[in-house]
């Protein structure tokens, strides 16, 4: 009797060691309740409007430094103060100093705007190399080369920033034009674009032609310049067709990229790997980005294209890493022994075409400060590895001129009318259309997500089986009870009178 208590209990500790695990797993993976989630605006409506931005006002409207970005100017604040801020399509907070730094010359003063309103909110955004932290608002912004529009929008207090700010770069803040899904702290924080749209103030459209070092600038005031047009399209930035490609998700800008080639040879990989992460088109980023493997396959076809010259010896290890510099005599550089570099990318489910990417391009001017002679040109290699994806950056764009068209999710691109400083430039270009029998679907990198209906039919069915677990447990209890009852006790007790007496007789 004593071992079959023992046994008993045994059972009944298993069975709900057993339980305590199911109702873990149920309640772990049932799906979280979102509190206070602000509902998004419907902002189609805004895209019908013709808005009131005058698109060739906007013509030369940034500038820039070799390697330090785009910036455009914009007043904030009752009165404006007015800052320069980096332009960027891989972010989406609008963002300013409010202290002051030894990289700024200026910042922000909340205190002296009568129309800034703290919301107490904490705000951190990293980037690939550096970060900021600060405080959000809100205040009245106004582009200066659009002052006719102007909307009290979201804006972030930068208070502290490590690897952000640049000395003497003359921008004090930054312009996100990303979509909403990346504000920080989460999507509640509206971007000013958006903000712009949903007011009526713009189509849900803008584009941007970048002019680098090898061209002459659309402003004449700057060495590097360019143009941001919100709202639209204008004529000047391009000649030729707009050549579409999807936005595959609409976070960042996100495309797909179904072939590379290098001299216009494939790179023979599995285009998947193109894309692992994720393919964004960034104005913040300066190069193009490629995962490790693609980008190891790159500089092993360039250099097989070098080789093939046996006056050409190729550079060392230290420039493809981005490390080193290679420098020419001035007025010596052989960009012809360098072979173009090809994104190829899909137009729709049939069609593809190519941004063909000259040496010129991928070959990026370095500062005087890291010639190694006055009378010398030096460059940096304009493609690096990057471990979380690809990034079509300011040395691509710069070729081109590209229409973020977030109405009929596209991203265009057209060849740019920016002009060469040397004629003889070859220069980047579109080649297309092409035939295109693939889908472009599977190239693209799809994270494995769960959804809240199938972590609700999880737990259901984890309930089920928890069911079926506890089910056991109480039969034994009930056993257990009964064992214990008085009346079966005294069942026995008269059993075993009767078996005495007649044993007895």
């Amino acid at each position: 009797m004593r071992n079959e208590k023992y046994i008993l209990q045994r059972q009944i500790v298993t069975i709900l060691l057993v339980t305590n695990l199911c109702l873990t797993s149920v309640l772990g993976n049932l799906p979280l309740v979102k509190r206070n989630r602000v509902a998004k605006e419907d902002v189609s409506r805004a895209s019908q409007l013709q808005g009131n931005i005058q698109y060739g006002n906007q013509i030369g409207n940034l500038l820039g430094r070799p390697g330090e970005g785009y910036y455009l100017e914009v007043e904030i604040g009752t009165p404006p103060q007015k800052f320069n801020v980096l332009i960027d399509t891989g972010s989406s907070n609008l963002a300013v100093a409010c202290k002051p730094t030894i990289e700024i010359s200026t910042h922000f003063q909340t205190d002296k705007s009568s129309t800034y309103k703290g919301s107490g909110r904490s705000v951190t955004v990293p980037y690939t190399l550096g970060s900021w932290n600060g405080n959000l608002g809100e205040d009245v912004i106004t582009i200066s080369t659009i002052p006719d529009v102007s909307v009290t929008a979201n804006i972030a207090c930068i208070d502290k920033a490590e690897h952000f700010f640049m000395n003497d770069s003359n921008w004090q803040g930054i312009l996100g034009l990303g979509y909403a899904d990346i504000a920080r702290p989460d999507s509640s924080v509206e971007p000013l674009f958006d903000t712009m749209v949903r007011l009526g103030q713009s189509k849900n459209i803008f584009s941007v032609q970048l002019c680098g070092l090898g061209y002459f600038s659309p402003n004449p005031n700057n060495t590097v310049g360019g143009s941001l047009i919100l709202g639209g399209t204008a004529p000047e930035p391009y000649n030729g067709e707009l050549f579409p490609t999807p936005i595959y998700k609409e976070w960042y800008y996100e495309v797909v990229i179904v072939d590379i080639e290098v001299a216009d040879k494939s790179l023979d990989m599995d285009c998947k790997e193109y894309n692992f992460g994720k393919t964004i088109v960034d104005t913040g980023t300066t190069n193009l980005r490629l995962p490790y493997r693609v980008f190891n396959k790159i500089v092993q076809h360039i250099v097989q294209e070098l080789q093939l010259n046996p006056e050409v010896v190729p550079p060392n290890a230290g420039f493809w890493s981005g490390e080193e510099v290679l420098c020419w005599k001035e007025g010596q550089v052989p960009y012809g022994v360098f072979p173009t570099v090809s994104l190829v990318l899909p137009a729709n489910a049939t069609a593809s075409f190519k941004l063909v990417i000259s040496p010129q391009q991928y070959l990026r001017p370095v500062g005087e400060e890291n010639d190694n002679s006055p009378e010398n040109d030096c460059f940096k290699f304009g493609i690096s590895s990057l471990d979380s994806g690809s990034v079509i950056g300011a040395i691509v764009m710069e070729g081109f001129y590209v229409v973020f068209d977030r109405e009929n999710k596209e991203v265009k691109f057209a060849n740019s009318t920016c002009r060469p400083l040397d004629p003889d430039t070859v220069r980047s270009h579109i080649q297309g259309y092409m035939k295109y029998t693939g889908d472009y679907n599977d190239c693209a990198y799809k994270k494995v997500e769960t959804d809240n209906k199938t972590l609700t039919i999880v737990g259901y069915v984890l309930a089920g089986i928890c069911g079926v677990c506890i089910l056991p447990l109480f039969v034994l209890l009930l056993q257990w009870q009964c064992r214990k009852c008085p009346c079966r006790k005294l069942k026995r007790s008269n059993s075993d009178f009767k078996d005495l007496m007649e044993g007895s007789s």
